[in-house]
């Protein structure tokens, strides 16, 4: 009999990478999976069933809809493995403690960015995850730093380090262009983001530094609430010609758009813990694209990208060293493509570790 696993993730699972690797990890395991998420594209995932829920933008009933809508649907599947993807999926997911429950903190959630100058969301996210994360049997983590961190908070937690990484199977060997879709010519360079749009993940810096390379048109993909601001910047500052905001783009086509870009860019301010701990997907997406990386020189992120020799570091506020990086990257790109040391950093080296975590 198959064993019937929930996968819970309050976003949209199409366009979340580590839902969807971990969502193919367990159905070619031979788990019966089933989807819950807050998205509202197609019912179904590889023969697994999707159950979306809607919900409102913000606000409190937001939660609690998304709590007891969980409720319902998972006590219908009766499942053997339940995972919350996700802080806010944790307390509906023990709800159901006949199940194994596993906790993915992909980021220190009561660190992030949303959290910064709402002190009262802080303190209740904080004790919630408090009270739940130890009836988990296991918690995934991204980083070392995460361990650690996990370890001197919380008593007795069971973790295991699943890095971030983005699957093979999602390298494209098609011909569609970025250059074409935006009408950009053979001569000028792109400086791409991608990922959530929130301040302090350097995506001003990288539409601040058009103005010292001409020939650089600047690339974001993706959405989030700190989009208009940065169309404000670029409309400012003039820089909005050269500016381009593609929206989200679906996990299995988004390294498409990522193979013709020139740098990949995550100059990461260090405004809270989780992002000092950062070690974000979009690097070895851009690794696995071979796109040279300008990175914050935090902890680690310098330490992947110096072993693995697949960018620059910088520090955030330096503009004169990411000038300098930026000049090194664009005329030696070729150093900075590392395709052999790239094979480790692909989501099948941690299938494994993730099959025996859940179990």
């Amino acid at each position: 009999m198959q064993e019937a696993v929930v996968l819970i993730f309050l976003g949209d699972f199409f366009f979340d990478a580590r839902c969807i690797n971990m969502a193919n990890t367990l159905i070619d395991a031979g788990m019966k999976l089933n989807i819950i998420d807050a998205g509202g594209n197609n019912n179904q995932y590889r023969g697994s069933n999707i159950y979306h829920i809607n919900l409102p933008d913000n606000g409190v009933i937001k939660y609690i809809k998304f709590y007891y809508q969980i409720k319902k649907i998972v006590s219908k599947i009766n499942p053997q493995i339940i995972i919350a993807g996700d802080l806010y999926s944790l307390p509906a997911a023990v709800s159901f403690m006949k199940a194994n429950i596993i906790y993915d903190s992909r980021e220190i959630y009561t660190q992030h960015a949303g959290m910064v100058n709402k002190p009262i969301q802080q303190t209740f996210w904080s004790w919630v995850e408090k009270i739940y994360i130890n009836k988990a049997k296991s918690v995934l983590v991204t980083a070392q730093s995460d361990v650690l961190l996990i370890n001197k908070l919380y008593m007795d937690v069971n973790i295991f380090l699943i890095y971030n990484f983005p699957s093979i199977k999602i390298k494209t060997h098609k011909n569609y262009s970025l250059r074409e879709k935006l009408n950009l010519s053979k001569d000028s360079k792109i400086f791409l983001y991608q990922g959530v749009l929130h301040c302090g993940r350097g995506i001003k810096t990288m539409i601040s530094l058009l103005k010292y390379f001409p020939n650089v048109e600047a690339v974001i993909i993706g959405d989030g609430p700190y989009k208009n601001s940065l169309y404000n910047y670029s409309k400012n500052n003039n820089f909005l010609k050269r500016t381009h905001f593609i929206g989200r783009v679906k996990y299995d086509e988004l390294l498409q758009f990522t193979k013709d870009a020139s740098i990949g860019f995550s100059i990461i301010k260090p405004i809270t813990q989780s992002y000092v701990n950062a070690l974000p997907n979009k690097l070895f997406e851009y690794a696995l694209s071979n796109v040279p990386i300008l990175a914050s020189n935090l902890p680690e992120m310098e330490k992947f990208i110096n072993k693995y020799k697949i960018g620059k570091t910088v520090p955030f506020n330096d503009l004169k060293k990411q000038k300098e990086a930026i000049t090194e990257l664009l005329i030696n790109k070729n150093l900075f493509i590392n395709k052999e040391s790239v094979k480790h950093l692909i989501w099948e080296k941690q299938e494994n570790k993730f099959l025996q975590a859940i179990k």
